[in-house]
């Protein structure tokens, strides 16, 4: 709003309030013969009020708590299109997963970052590619890290550029690790 729209609307009020008044001192202007109504007014306002405070706090901590649902809502629904999309590709004969630049840094573990993506779905027969995009050498070695190797595949040692392939026939968790980077 303009200030010019607010000096206007200051103008109106002003002209309502003096026609008001002319009106009920009956012409003669003096304020002596206005009716005293503004006070009961007043005093009515401030029992409204105090009776819809608490309705508008009410608002304000169901508008919250909405928010809140919908965040959660927004999480969950991205973490079920991100789990749809993993099941669509898994439909593919091949995944490919890479070892991402930098992750002979320790500290990729610690978010899941090693292997880009960190898990993969695949159905009987698929076959998953790992390319090392990183400068430094990896393998890719089923097992754990804290368990140690467990003899099911091993792509020994990679270096940058190349890839290890590996054909699953059967159903199953296969957990794997860098033998050099765990």
């Amino acid at each position: 709003m303009t200030s010019m729209d607010k000096m206007g609307m200051i103008i109106a009020v002003a002209i309502v309030v003096a026609a008001v008044g002319f009106t009920m001192t009956g012409g003669s202007g003096a304020p002596s013969d206005i009716p005293v109504v503004v006070a009961p007014v007043m005093e009515q306002a401030k029992d409204i009020k105090k009776d819809i405070e608490p309705a508008i706090e009410k608002i304000k901590e169901v508008a919250k708590e909405s928010k809140e649902v919908l965040e959660k809502t927004k999480a969950t629904t991205e973490k079920g299109m991100k789990m749809a999309e993993e099941l669509a590709s898994a439909k593919a004969s091949v995944r490919l997963v890479s070892i991402p630049e930098g992750t002979s840094v320790p500290g990729c573990e610690k978010n899941d970052l090693c292997y880009d993506p960190p898990h993969v779905i695949v159905f009987e027969d698929a076959e998953v590619t790992w390319k090392n995009d990183d400068t430094a050498a990896h393998t890719v070695t089923s097992g754990t890290a804290s368990g140690g190797p467990d003899g099911k595949f091993d792509s020994s040692l990679m270096v940058s550029g190349s890839t290890f392939s590996q054909k699953f026939e059967e159903k199953g968790k296969y957990p794997y690790f860098c033998m050099v980077h765990p």
